[in-house]
């Protein structure tokens, strides 16, 4: 949608341009709560008074980016003086920021050049298309037909497939072993967390003999892109879409399809937030999608992964509410073993918690729903990146935060071959 033909003021204001796809009218701060009150009342705050978008996971003590329209700007800084939380303006023009990172990672593309003594068959060096994702998809099962299966488990509203790929020694996975369930990209923006996914398809399957010994006891099934629709709009018109491209009303698309799973699913926004949970749970063909594949897996699956950007974070349910899951302690025990091989491999050192207390409380999710099938081990993963340049991490780092996350999850799999299929 590239005009609206209404008259908006105010937040509607906002709606307009980011629908056209321009973000001229906005600004980025960078807010830092120092307190768990101010974190509270910063995360109250927004979709209330003011459209905010945080590009980062509001943490204490750590930096956050924060988009609001420039209409906003008195509004903003005088909630902050008031509840005196620290902030920075960072950006005067989000639009400009946004060109300046393409052409960073356009430039960067241009100068990158193929090592002949790579490990890599591909280039991770930039961020790739949906269509370049699915055609590797496709000559890896070709290639590996030994190892790799890939199927479309459903369409999405643009008619777009959604397409997993199963990693199994045995060809097709038979649900005698464990099973490693995995999803990237439910949100549109977060392009690094669909390249770290990638990443790990690329090791498991090209250099298979390297992790001989954790295939051999587990399987993987791994949905990449699990919002096709939207990752395309956001290469193609709007590089901070988040939802689905479901049209809501008159005026506003999109689904939050990490807040539409139907364990504890409640419609808390409206249809012109971010997060927008649905009109119903399981609304969505992208959610039905993925309850389907989890439902055919779901006598085996021990772990699931939602691999999310950004906040440096490992975070296991519940999520719903403040409540710990039973199995609270194994659950934090393994998230701080992956924080610490991906800490040993150069990278960040991620907090890892309870979903409620490190964040805030989110009904819907895809973590909660996994758990409430029987998933022993269930996690949402929010990866390093972002920055003062662009939305995204520059292309430059993704060789380095993809490999590094790669430890991470290794971990994650390595346990899942240890779990018992029996109750």
């Amino acid at each position: 949608m590239k005009t609206l033909a209404v008259v908006v003021t105010g937040c509607m204001l906002a709606l307009a341009i980011v629908q056209a796809g321009s973000y001229h009218e906005f600004e980025v701060y960078n807010v830092r709560p120092e307190t768990r009150e101010q974190l509270t009342v910063l995360l109250k705050w927004r979709n209330t008074e003011v459209d905010a978008d945080f590009w980062d996971t509001p943490k204490l003590g750590r930096n956050a980016r924060l988009m609001v329209t420039r209409e906003d700007h008195k509004r903003v800084e005088e909630f902050l003086e008031k509840h005196d939380i620290e902030y920075d303006l960072v950006a005067e023009d989000v639009q400009e920021l946004l060109n300046r990172e393409q052409r960073r990672n356009v430039e960067h593309g241009r100068r990158v050049k193929r090592d002949s003594n790579s490990r890599a068959t591909v280039n991770f060096e930039h961020f790739w298309t949906l269509a370049e994702i699915y055609d590797y998809l496709d000559e890896l099962a070709a290639a590996y037909n030994g190892l790799v299966r890939v199927s479309e488990i459903g369409r999405t509203h643009e008619d777009r497939p959604i397409k997993a790929i199963t990693i199994s020694t045995r060809g097709t996975i038979d649900q005698t072993r464990p099973i490693v369930f995995m999803d990237g990209g439910i949100h549109a923006r977060e392009w690094a967390g669909v390249m770290s996914v990638m990443y790990m398809i690329h090791e498991y399957v090209e250099h298979s003999e390297d992790y001989a010994e954790q295939l051999s006891n587990t399987d993987y099934v791994i949905v990449p892109v699990a919002n096709p629709d939207g990752y395309v709009y956001t290469h193609e018109q709007n590089r901070l879409w988040r939802k689905n491209r479901s049209p809501g009303n008159v005026l506003c698309y999109g689904v939050d399809l990490n807040r539409n799973f139907p364990f504890m699913w409640d419609r808390t926004t409206t249809e012109c937030t971010n997060n927008f949970a649905g009109h119903a749970a399981s609304s969505e063909n992208e959610t039905k999608a993925l309850i389907a594949a989890m439902d055919q897996y779901k006598a085996a699956i021990r772990m699931y992964l939602a691999v999310h950007t950004y906040g440096e974070m490992i975070l296991w349910p519940w999520g719903y509410d403040f409540l710990h899951a039973p199995n609270a302690e194994d659950l934090q025990r393994l998230g701080e073993q992956a924080r610490d091989a991906l800490v040993a491999a150069g990278g960040p050192e991620y907090e890892v918690g309870n979903s409620a207390d490190v964040l805030y409380t989110a009904t819907g999710a895809t973590d909660d729903y996994a758990y409430s099938l029987g998933v022993p081990y269930s996690y949402t993963i929010e990866l390093t990146g972002g920055g003062s340049q662009g939305f995204d991490l520059p292309a430059s780092d993704l060789p380095r935060v993809t490999s590094q996350t790669f430890e991470l999850l290794k971990v994650f799999g390595r346990h899942a071959g240890t779990l018992s299929l029996t109750p």
